[in-house]
């Protein structure tokens, strides 16, 4: 068993605009807890600004962002493009520094310690792209990492939630993951706990571009707007950290009631920032209304365009929504800029009000459940270790073997039960009548007649054996696997194989999607084709002999020894018996309902001395394969059904 115990997973969502830690425990399953993760209590958020400054190092957030004299800052750098120097060296400064603080007030997550730092990307990133992604972190110092998409993360966060409230039967059914970043709108489908491609809206749709949207329109308006402009076209640094202003008196006016908006069409909200050009100095001073918010949002967007933020969001959920195919069970929204209030009125719109989920910290959802994805893997680790040492093992084919006999006596049952009325006594009065040459082919023909109704698919009579069979077997199959649920918090009937059952002559598992969703091959249809394979092996290799040696068959033979006086030994006798073609005369000494008579009183014993024989003959004949078909086949289905229950891990 993989060991987990004593990891300190820490959830990083480096975000495009803001950034949040969060540690999670493997040995306990208590929910995560954020982070604070600047040198002196930075809080539970950092904008995600980075800075170099000639004595003080390197700073990030709100440090960054405010202090004097930095040779570089830099802002909004969260790129797939890992290769160009403006995002590889901002990333693996800003993450080395904040590990750095980090650790410096919370000493668990030191070097000497075993964490695992796990990472978010957005959902249309490929796993490629995640692999590099990794790797740069890696560079930045940091000894284990993971990256997965962020979609998984607020699915799980989702889950896990106290502040959230969805039920199982939502988790497991479809869920749209909507995750409003600065630089991006991601929507990724969830479907049965399984993170599906995401859904590609058309456009890069990001908060940052409010802010930016804001800037100009206090630019147009400032009495000093020329020499800003030329300043700003200069200087990098100061747009940078005016944009910021921008983002952040946004969230100051998202943050407020809209009430106090509604009684008060005046009221406003605004920050202020020193602006000094040659050695004149004047502030440059933001305030917003709700009518110059309401402006901001319907400006026609060159990059979206010539649309408004607020229609091209409207647009991609509308697109999500067509896409979707109808209503999703929950639609979970995630991210800082979910805070904006027609962000949650047009989704309600387009999905319903009842299905929209936010929670209180929607800011911090996916930091914490990229903490709850890194401890669900390494936990899952475990169970999946455990449960390939039970499949790589000799316990399932010990199980199978066991219950072969079980398999062999119900064969030999559908095989012989009834073929005395169905078979043997219209074969009789056939050779009677001169139509069937010799008692061999006699034998033949039965043998012949019973494949085709074992096989005919309107016959379910072969199917019925392996569905009772392998339904037997499921209760000693959760007996092995119940103890590792047990081990790893999963209910136990996570690792149940679905029940079988015959409708209209075919195996059907009509099992609940959410308990089974990645049962690709259902043990059933394994046994289907290998049963089938050995039933028809016997028939037409041993079948004959056993049909004309045991059951109703024999009591034909006894009767023509007889009735042409053979006085050889008995092997011999009937061996002559069955070859010979007695005159029609002859076959009809004694009269016919004399023997159909025998044959019907006898058929009971008869038929369970025949398929005694058929039992023992299949294993015989495919003993060895079906053992190792059928424990194979299980081992399948148990293998698909652990890689589902790896999402009930907590």
């Amino acid at each position: 068993m993989a060991d987990t115990s004593g990891t300190v997973v820490v959830g990083f969502d480096l975000g495009h605009g803001e950034s949040a830690l969060a540690k999670a425990h493997t040995s306990t399953t208590l929910a995560p807890e954020i982070v604070d993760i600047g040198s002196t209590g930075g809080g539970r958020q950092h904008v995600t600004v980075v800075a170099e400054h000639p004595t003080r190092g390197v700073l990030v957030g709100r440090e960054a962002a405010e202090a004097k004299g930095v040779t570089s800052l830099y802002l909004a750098f969260k790129s797939p493009e890992f290769s160009r120097e403006e995002v590889r060296h901002p990333v693996l400064l800003f993450v080395a520094k904040v590990k750095a603080d980090a650790v410096a007030r919370d000493g668990e997550l030191g070097d000497k310690h075993r964490v695992r730092w796990v990472f978010g990307a957005p959902s249309g990133w490929s796993g490629d792209l995640r692999r590099a992604y990794a790797d740069l972190l890696r560079s930045a110092g940091l000894q284990h990492v993971d990256v997965v998409p962020e979609s998984r993360a607020a699915m799980l966060y989702a889950r896990e939630s106290m502040d959230i409230t969805i039920g199982q039967d939502e988790l497991s059914g479809s869920i749209v993951v909507t995750d409003v970043g600065s630089s991006t709108t991601d929507f990724t489908r969830v479907l049965g706990y399984h993170t599906g491609p995401p859904i590609d809206t058309g456009v890069q749709l990001g908060a940052g571009l409010i802010d930016r949207t804001i800037l100009e329109r206090q630019l147009e308006r400032h009495s000093e707007r020329k020499a800003l402009e030329e300043l700003l076209h200069n200087n990098r640094l100061l747009r940078l950290r005016l944009e910021l202003l921008c983002r952040e008196v946004k969230e100051m006016y998202f943050r407020t009631d809209p009430s106090r908006f509604a009684d008060d069409p005046d009221a406003t909200v605004g920050g202020v920032h020193r602006v000094q050009i040659d050695k004149k100095s004047f502030y440059f001073d933001i305030e917003l209304t709700a009518a110059d918010m309401e402006a901001v949002l319907d400006a026609p967007q060159p990059s979206l365009e010539g649309r408004s933020w607020r229609q091209a969001f409207r647009d991609a959920l509308d697109e999500v929504a067509q896409e979707v195919g109808g209503q999703p069970d929950a639609v979970l929204l995630t991210g800082g800029a979910s805070r904006m209030h027609f962000v949650q009125e047009q989704t309600r719109e387009v999905f319903g009000a009842d299905r929209v989920l936010l929670g209180l910290e929607p800011e911090v959802a996916i930091a914490r459940g990229l903490a709850l994805a890194g401890r669900m893997s390494l936990r899952a680790a475990g169970f999946r270790a455990d449960i390939r040492k039970l499949l790589e093992g000799d316990r399932i084919g010990s199980l199978v073997q066991d219950r072969l006999p079980s398999l062999g006596a119900k064969l030999g049952e559908s095989v012989a039960d009834g073929m005395t009325e169905r078979h043997v006594i219209p074969a009789f009065r056939r050779w009677q009548a001169g139509q069937i040459a010799t008692l061999n082919d006699m034998a033949a023909g039965i043998t012949s007649a019973l494949h085709a109704e074992l096989t005919d698919p309107d016959n379910p009579r072969l199917k019925q054996v392996i569905t009772d069979w392998q339904n037997e077997l499921r209760p000693d199959l959760e007996e092995l696997t119940r103890p590792i649920c047990r081990r790893w918090h999963i209910p136990p009937s996570a690792m149940a194989l679905p029940a079988v059952e015959v409708s209209g002559g075919q195996l059907e598992v009509p099992f609940d999607s959410a308990a089974a969703t990645q049962v690709l091959d259902n043990i059933a249809k394994v046994m289907n084709v290998v049963v089938a394979g050995v039933v028809a092996t016997t028939l037409f290799g041993a079948g004959t002999a056993i049909i004309a040696a045991t059951g109703p068959f024999a009591v034909i033979i006894a009767f023509v020894v007889v009735l042409v006086g053979l006085s050889e030994g008995k092997e011999a006798a009937m061996r002559k018996a069955q070859e010979a073609n007695i005159p029609m005369w002859m076959r009809k000494v004694g009269g016919e309902n004399r023997l159909v008579n025998k044959l019907r009183q006898g058929a009971g014993p008869q038929e369970a001395q025949l398929a005694a024989a058929f039992s023992a003959q299949f294993l015989d004949d495919g003993g060895q394969k079906l053992m190792s078909e059928i424990a194979k086949g299980i081992a399948d289905d148990l293998d698909a059904l652990a890689e589902a229950a790896e999402l009930l891990v907590s």
